[in-house]
């Protein structure tokens, strides 16, 4: 148990960067969220979430952790992948 806490608090003080340069504090029920959003089910959602925290580092970008998603989407679920790339492809356009 003492070890599952302690993994836990490594993730949650763990800091990402974003493409603005701005840092925040990693939030796997955004990537959770987000999976769910682009078609893939719960389980995949819950797969990919646990698989990102599970490699999550100070620093890391949230260009990294998108493509570790859309890596994983690409394999396991080409529908969710679809949906995500638009939504990625709709949103860059728009800023």
């Amino acid at each position: 148990m003492a070890a599952q806490q302690m993994e836990s608090l490594s993730w949650q003080e763990t800091m990402v960067r974003k493409s603005n340069n701005q840092e925040e504090q990693f939030n796997p029920d955004k990537i959770r969220r987000s999976v769910q959003n682009a078609g893939a089910s719960q389980q995949l959602a819950d797969e990919i979430t646990q698989q990102i925290q599970g490699s999550t580092h100070s620093g890391m970008t949230t260009s990294e952790i998108d493509s570790n998603i859309q890596e994983t989407l690409r394999q396991k679920d080409m529908n969710a992948y679809n949906n995500w790339m638009q939504w990625k492809e709709q949103h860059q356009s728009s800023q």
